[in-house]
């Protein structure tokens, strides 16, 4: 009922699934792949199907999903025409969340002095080239608008049981997050694809985020992560492996898998444990698609008595700076001498910019700002790591009390400059 192929990371193997009826080649020690499920005739995906398949890559390519007819026939799904209505009918906290994926490659409109306002790169007759997203979350009654009656795709098309005897059309339960990112481009005419963000992780503590692509053609460019390939090797379909020197973990790691996200495909990926950016390719149709995060068993907080809705963390849509590799405790990241052109969210109370940092700020900070002495008996300011930080794991500075009683919220440069 559904066909299942992987898209590999520049290795010539296949899997060991079968295929359109006919078995696949055996594959090589360590395989890091993004399995392509492919619905066909089938309305939902079988659930072991789906475990099998995500569980141990973390990524999923689902294909040929059909959207239910809308309850309203005078309804009509979401589309491009609606998506500055859209972003007008927002709140101001929502408005706020407006991002340009990318300033460099961004032009507006065909004229280079016009402003980069959301109400004129996203009205449909304009022909600027750019890449943009926001959040809908704080808008209440127009997030529960779309996700009832005009997004064509709410949860994944997954069963919610393997059971032959069950007909029915349930899905898989899941939780969302609070948020439902929105993700806009604009390509026209180009002899070039449009760069996103550069390739990065998130800092997040869901089990996944499905994205699927509303209109036109996206590009994703994904290599795992230490800690997925860690996950792999210590799995027990694993142990008994061996792992041949040309396909070591370094190696492994420099590999990148391209996945090519139609209009109506769904890509499903753990953004913890895959790097990952995306292009958007020259085309004639803009470049939609939206985002959930998704839990796969409740949540955990402090106040359990608290509401689910009331419990989410909310979301922000914001660049942060990350660990490109495992870093120990006690480590000296920078010096005022040699201190990046960089902000470091300080981290005390809960803030909501520690809530987008989820997973980072549960741990608490994992830096903070020193003093320290040098060969000639001066001193000189530092950020030193707390404690050891995990790869793709954003830097959050410790906030002194002298700062939290002042207000202060200036990044980590501007006080490493008012020491000196």
């Amino acid at each position: 009922q559904y066909c299942c192929n992987p898209t590999m990371a520049e290795m010539e193997t296949s899997c060991t699934r079968k295929c359109c009826g006919s078995a696949c080649a055996p594959r090589p020690p360590i395989v890091y792949e993004v399995p392509l499920l492919d619905l066909q005739d089938s309305t939902l995906i079988p659930r072991s199907a789906f475990q099998d398949a995500y569980d141990s890559h973390q990524a999923l390519h689902i294909r040929g999903y059909k959207p239910s007819k809308l309850a309203n026939d005078d309804a009509e799904f979401f589309h491009a025409n609606d998506v500055k209505g859209l972003f007008d009918s927002l709140g101001e906290q929502d408005k706020a969340s407006w991002c340009i994926e990318n300033e460099k490659n961004h032009k507006p409109n065909d004229d280079d002095d016009t402003e980069a306002k959301p109400g004129n790169f996203l009205h449909n007759n304009n022909k600027g080239r750019g890449y943009c997203s926001f959040l809908v979350q704080h808008s209440q009654e127009v997030l529960e608008g779309l996700l009832t009656s005009r997004l064509p795709m709410v949860h994944l098309p997954v069963k919610e049981s393997d059971s032959k005897d069950d007909n029915s059309t349930a899905t898989m339960k899941v939780n969302y997050g609070p948020a439902l990112w929105l993700f806009f481009g604009k390509n026209y005419n180009s002899n070039e694809s449009l760069l996103g963000r550069p390739e990065h992780t998130d800092s997040v503590t869901h089990d996944g985020t499905f994205h699927y692509q509303l209109s036109g053609t996206k590009i994703w460019r994904l290599r795992p992560t230490a800690e997925l390939m860690e996950q792999n090797e210590s799995s027990p379909s694993n142990k008994k492996r061996k792992v041949e020197e040309s396909e070591s973990d370094k190696e492994a790691s420099n590999h990148h898998i391209e996945v090519e996200c139609k209009q109506g495909d769904i890509l499903l990926l753990n953004t913890r444990l895959w790097w990952h950016s995306t292009n958007i390719p020259s085309q004639d149709d803009p470049c939609i698609s939206y985002a959930r995060d998704i839990y796969f068993s409740e949540q955990k907080h402090e106040c359990e008595n608290e509401p689910q809705s009331n419990r989410e963390s909310s979301m922000t849509n914001v660049d942060g700076t990350w660990a490109t590799e495992a870093i120990e405790a006690d480590t000296i990241l920078f010096t005022e001498h040699n201190m990046p052109d960089i902000e470091l969210p300080r981290v005390q109370l809960r803030t909501e910019m520690a809530s987008f940092l989820d997973n980072t700020a549960s741990e608490g900070p994992n830096c903070q700002l020193v003093e320290l002495e040098d060969d000639e008996g001066g001193t000189f300011m530092a950020v030193v790591t707390l404690r050891d930080i995990r790869e793709g794991e954003f830097f959050t500075l410790l906030e002194s009390d002298d700062e939290e009683e002042s207000g202060d919220e200036d990044c980590s440069e501007e006080v490493l400059e008012e020491e000196e």
